[in-house]
C-alpha cells in the first residue's frame, strides 16, 4: 500500500502526494492537474480507480509501483459563466469558444504556471537527492482538461527549454491562446506583436512575456547552435472524439502545435465511449495506452 500525504502552497489547495509502493525505492515522479471543479486528491482517486485491462495490476500506480505522484491543487476562482466559486486554475469564459474573454484567462494562468514551476524544481531536486543525476529525465507533467492546459503552458513556457523532460501527458485538453503561440513561435515573417494579418493583438504581449525563452531557443536550434532542446520530451495525447465539453478539434489543434514546434509526439490517441460524455480517459484502452508511455519513459531515463 502507497502511503499519501498533503502539502499546502500559498493561495493555492493542497498538494495531494501518493509515494512509491510500500518496499519500492522512488525512481520517477509524474505531477498531474485536475480539471475545474476537482481537487488534487479527487482527481488522484479517480484516476487510481480507473482500471486497466491487466486484472493482476489494475491500476496505474499498480503497474508503476516505483513512482511518486504529485497532485497539486488549484486555487478557488470565480466565474463569471456559472456566477460562482470554484476549483479552477484559471478563469475559461467559454470551452465551447476558448478564445472568447482571453483577458480573464491571463492572471489565473500565469500563476497557475509558476506554481507548478516551484513544484518541478522541488520533485527535480528531490529526485536529484535521490541520487540521480538525469532527474528531469525522470519527471513527468500532465494533467487533464483545464489543468492540461495549465500543464501545456509550463511546458511552453519553460525557463530552461535546452533541458528535456523525461515526459509529457495530457488528456482531453486545449491549449490558450494558440492562434497567437502560432504566431508567435512558428511563424518567422510575421511580427510577433501583430496578428498574421498585421493587426495588433494584444494578447500576444502575454505569449510573449511567457515564452520568450523558448522563441529564442527555437532560433538557436535553426542555427544548429543547441543540441539538447525541451523538444526531445517525449508527448502523450489523448482525446475522445465524443468529448461534450472540450471537442476534439481544439485538441487536434494542440497536436499540431506540437508537430509544428518540432516536439516528440509519440502518440496522438482518439478515442469513443469515455464516462464524464467523453470528457474522461476511457477505461481501459486509454489508461492502457497511459501506461505503456510511461514505461517507455522509464526505460529512457535507465
Amino acid at each position: 500500500m502507497a502511503t499519501e500525504s498533503t502539502e499546502r502552497r500559498e493561495g493555492f489547495g493542497l498538494i495531494h502526494i501518493v509515494e512509491p509502493q510500500a518496499g519500492h525505492a522512488h525512481t520517477h515522479t509524474a505531477i498531474l492537474l485536475h480539471g475545474r471543479g476537482s481537487t488534487g486528491e479527487e482527481f488522484a482517486e479517480e484516476l487510481f480507480g480507473t482500471e486497466l485491462s491487466d486484472a493482476q495490476v489494475p491500476t496505474l500506480n499498480d503497474r508503476l509501483p516505483t513512482w511518486r505522484w504529485v497532485f497539486p491543487s488549484s486555487p478557488s476562482t470565480w466565474n463569471a459563466t456559472f456566477e460562482e466559486w470554484m476549483p479552477a486554475w484559471f478563469e475559461a469564459h467559454s470551452l465551447t469558444d476558448p478564445s472568447l474573454r482571453q483577458d480573464l484567462q491571463q492572471p489565473g494562468l500565469q500563476a497557475s504556471v509558476r506554481h507548478v514551476e516551484e513544484i518541478v524544481a522541488k520533485e527535480t531536486q528531490i529526485l536529484r537527492d535521490c541520487g540521480y543525476e538525469n532527474a528531469k529525465a525522470r519527471l513527468v507533467l500532465g494533467g487533464i482538461s483545464l489543468g492540461g492546459a495549465v500543464a501545456l503552458w509550463t511546458l511552453l513556457g519553460t525557463t530552461k527549454p535546452e533541458q528535456p523532460w523525461g515526459g509529457f501527458a495530457v488528456a482531453s485538453s486545449w491549449l490558450p491562446f494558440v492562434k497567437q503561440i502560432e504566431t508567435y513561435l512558428i511563424d518567422p515573417v510575421t511580427d510577433p506583436e501583430r496578428g498574421a494579418a498585421g493587426v495588433q493583438d494584444d494578447h500576444i504581449f502575454f505569449v510573449q512575456s511567457m515564452l520568450l525563452p523558448l522563441r529564442h531557443h527555437l532560433q538557436h536550434q535553426k542555427q544548429g547552435r543547441q543540441e539538447a532542446s525541451v523538444l526531445a520530451t517525449p508527448v502523450f495525447l489523448g482525446h475522445g472524439r465524443d468529448d461534450a465539453y472540450v471537442d476534439i478539434d481544439l485538441g487536434r489543434q494542440v497536436h499540431q502545435l506540437l508537430m509544428g514546434l518540432g516536439f516528440n509526439v509519440i502518440d496522438w490517441r482518439e478515442y469513443d465511449g469515455a464516462e464524464q460524455e467523453g470528457h474522461w480517459i476511457k477505461e481501459p484502452e486509454e489508461m492502457d495506452d497511459l501506461a505503456q508511455f510511461l514505461e517507455t519513459v522509464a526505460r529512457r531515463a535507465q
